[in-house]
């Protein structure tokens, strides 16, 4: 019998860098499930028919209740968490500016922390390089 070869594409992931203040927003998985009690940020997988656009704002909707009106794309790489199985396309947009106060509606927890703090927390691992980044260009931020 011929094993079916699954569809190894990466899944499309956007991720928003909110700012306040001088600081970045953070937010920490669940207990249960993929990655349980990693810090992200806020964001998600992209639905069929949608840009990345769309689908950021989607998922900050459906997260933290919020609106966003202007984003700016920062980076994107692809990841892969070979113990899952799991290929990403990892897009990150910044945001300066949101509409309605934040509600936590799918985390364990939420913060917001100075960007020289990002290290201090236990993030996902296709992180790592976007965390990298906002460090080592703090300043500009």
């Amino acid at each position: 019998m011929l094993e079916q070869k699954t569809n190894n594409l990466p899944k499309v992931v956007v991720g928003g860098l909110i700012f306040q203040n001088k600081k970045i927003l953070i937010c920490q998985r669940k207990k249960k499930g993929d990655h349980p009690s990693k810090w992200e940020f806020p964001g998600g997988k992209l639905k069929d028919n949608e840009n990345y656009q769309e689908a950021l704002k989607r998922e900050l909707k459906e997260e933290l209740t919020i609106e966003i009106n202007e984003m700016f794309f920062f980076d994107e790489y692809f990841y892969e968490y070979k113990k899952l199985s799991k290929n990403l396309k990892i897009v990150f947009f910044q945001i300066f500016q949101f509409e309605g106060e934040i509600q936590n509606k799918v985390h364990q927890q939420f913060k917001w922390i100075d960007i020289s703090k990002l290290g201090d927390y236990d993030f996902l691992e296709g992180d790592f390089k976007i965390i990298n980044k906002l460090m080592k260009y703090d300043s500009d931020i």
